[in-house]
């Protein structure tokens, strides 16, 4: 599998993490929106910057997110010990 660097800025250091413990993914069928477009939702919101480990386009194309070496912003109470897709 290929993994797109993004080498995305993140507003603040981001918290590093333990080892995770679960994976959580999320599903969005019918949502066009592309990286940036969730790279701005984000920002709007006042998070850091982009929340997920990886996005998984509809294409299959796989891009790198926060790294997983760090709390990501995406599934309330579970951030400290998961990735994300």
């Amino acid at each position: 599998m290929k993994i797109i660097e993004t080498y995305l800025k993140f507003k603040n250091d981001l918290t590093k993490m333990n080892k995770p413990s679960i994976i959580v993914i999320h599903h969005a069928a019918h949502s066009s929106a592309t990286l940036d477009d969730n790279i701005r939702w984000y920002l709007e919101e006042g998070f850091r910057g982009f929340g997920y480990h990886f996005l998984i386009t509809k294409k299959g194309q796989v891009y790198r997110g926060r790294p997983e070496t760090t709390i990501g912003a995406h599934c309330k109470g579970y951030n400290k010990r998961s990735l994300t897709r």
